[in-house]
C-alpha cells in the first residue's frame, strides 16, 4: 500500500527544482549580455536572431520564476490555515495512518473496515472542500495554470534554439546561457557536461572582453 508521504506529491506541484537554480540561473547570464539582448531584440535587420531568441527565452523564464515564488507562498498559506487534504483511517490490522489522497484511500479498503473507510472518505471529501475554497479566494491553482503556460512559451523558445543560427559572439554566448540555465534546473549542476559548459563559457566571455574594444 502507498504510504502517505508518497501520496503528498500530488500537492506539491511548486516548482522547487526551478527555484532551486535560482541564484544559479541569475549568476550564469553577465549583464554585458543581457544589456546587448536588450539592444539587439528591437526588431532591426541587424539583430543576432539568436540573442533576441535568448532574451525573450529570458524574461519569460524570469516570470516563470517570479510565479513560482508566488506560488509557493501560496502553497505555504493553504499548508499553514487549511492543512492538505487528508484523512486518518484505521487499517483491518488495528494500525492508524494519515493518507493524503483518495487513490491511497482507496488502497486502504477492506471489507473488515468498511465503516471507517467511509468515516475517513467523508472525512478527506470535507478536507478537499475547504481546501478548495481557499484555493478559489486566493488564487493557488490559477497561478499554478499561469506557471503551466509561462514553461510552455519557455519550452517553445528552447526547442527554436537549435534551428536558430547565431551571428554574433553575444548570440554564441547567450544560447550556451540558455542551455546552461535550464539544464541546471533538472540535473545536479556538478555532473558532466554542466561544469565543461561553464568553462567553455567562461573562456568565450574571456575572450570576447579581450577583443571588444567597446567593452571597458
Amino acid at each position: 500500500m502507498a504510504d502517505s508521504n508518497n501520496s503528498m506529491s500530488a500537492f506539491f506541484v511548486t516548482r522547487r527544482r526551478l527555484l532551486a537554480g535560482t541564484a544559479t540561473a541569475a549568476a550564469a547570464w553577465p549583464f554585458q549580455v543581457k544589456s546587448r539582448a536588450a539592444e539587439l531584440t528591437d526588431g532591426s535587420s541587424g539583430a543576432d536572431p539568436a540573442l533576441c531568441l535568448c532574451g525573450n527565452w529570458q524574461k519569460i523564464h524570469d516570470e516563470t520564476l517570479a510565479l513560482c515564488r508566488e506560488q509557493q507562498r501560496l502553497e505555504t498559506h493553504l499548508a499553514r490555515t487549511v492543512g492538505f487534504p487528508c484523512a486518518k483511517v484505521r487499517l483491518a490490522d488495528g494500525t492508524d495512518v494519515t493518507l493524503h489522497s483518495i487513490e491511497s484511500l482507496n488502497d486502504a479498503y477492506s471489507p473488515e473496515n468498511e465503516v471507517e473507510w467511509g468515516r475517513a472518505l467523508a472525512d478527506f471529501a470535507a478536507h478537499q472542500a475547504r481546501w478548495d475554497a481557499a484555493d478559489a479566494e486566493i488564487g493557488y491553482s490559477r497561478t499554478d495554470e499561469l506557471i503551466r503556460h509561462s514553461e510552455t512559451a519557455e519550452s517553445a523558445l528552447l526547442d527554436d534554439l537549435p534551428q536558430t543560427a547565431a551571428t554574433s559572439i553575444e548570440g554564441i554566448l547567450a544560447k550556451l546561457e540558455v542551455i546552461l540555465c535550464d539544464g541546471e534546473h533538472w540535473q545536479h549542476p556538478d555532473d558532466f557536461p554542466w561544469p565543461h559548459i561553464r568553462s567553455v563559457l567562461g573562456d568565450l566571455s574571456r575572450h570576447h572582453k579581450n577583443i571588444d574594444p567597446a567593452t571597458p
